[in-house]
């Protein structure tokens, strides 16, 4: 999941695997073969569901919003995500994938209960959705000014930047469930555009994951973080052309 914020997860897994294969030394101490065993169980789920969440995402884009292939990619989507988040934030074990899961699952869930909920309703699911954005929000900014001010040190040039990106973005979702409370819920282009801009944040990491993930595959000359970097472009010009639209 954090493969763009960080070295990709592979490679931590790869390290952990041949750590338990390697002879005990005083250096070298094999991790228990119960968590590796995890390990190679729930990552190839992980990498399904990724893939399955890039491709449903992108056909939910294509199909005509409201009719059943749409919302039958959508939910298939959804699913996917969640699958993928949790699956990322076990295989971590780490804050900044935890925080990533919960920001992946927060932003699909929400999106699909707005979709669903129809107009003017709100309840105690926006309101727990707000407490959980809020949260994110401080704790990846929190994050972010720990590498600005050197307390922290980044895995890559990505991690500070992209920190803020989400911990910005995160605000913004918590101010707009914040508003939905207050007001009792959204209607119209409003309900749909709060719909659209979540699902596709969504996708979103979800490309720039698997982007980040497969550049790895690709040969040493090929331009890996302009691919990625592109990739999520793209995604974010196909929200805002969406978001245009609606209105």
């Amino acid at each position: 999941l954090r493969g763009w914020l960080a070295p990709p997860l592979e490679r931590s897994f790869l390290c952990r695997w041949r750590l338990s294969a390697a002879p005990s030394t005083p250096s070298t101490i094999p991790e228990p073969i119960s968590e590796v065993a995890q390990m190679q169980t729930i990552l190839p789920i992980h990498i399904a569901a990724g893939t399955l969440s890039v491709l449903a995402g992108a056909a939910a884009l294509l199909f005509r919003k409201g009719e059943g292939a749409h919302r039958t990619a959508g939910t298939v989507f959804v699913v996917s995500m969640m699958i993928m988040a949790a699956t990322a934030a076990v295989l971590g074990r780490d804050f900044g994938n935890a925080v990533a899961g919960g920001l992946t699952i927060y932003m699909v869930t929400t999106g699909w209960v707005t979709a669903r909920r129809g107009d003017n309703r709100a309840g105690v699911f926006e309101i727990g959705a707000f407490v959980m954005a809020f949260a994110c929000a401080v704790a990846m900014c929190v994050s972010a000014s720990l590498i600005v001010f050197g307390a922290r040190e980044a895995p890559n040039p990505l991690v500070g930047p992209m920190s803020f990106f989400l911990g910005g973005a995160l605000a913004l979702a918590a101010l707009g469930d914040l508003s939905v409370v207050l007001r009792r819920g959204v209607s119209g282009a409003q309900r749909i555009a709060r719909h659209l801009w979540r699902m596709c944040f969504g996708l979103f990491i979800a490309v720039g994951s698997f982007a980040a993930q497969g550049a790895e595959a690709l040969p040493a000359g090929v331009p890996r973080l302009e691919l990625l970097l592109s990739s999520m472009i793209v995604v974010l010009l196909v929200m805002f052309f969406w978001l245009v639209r609606v209105r």
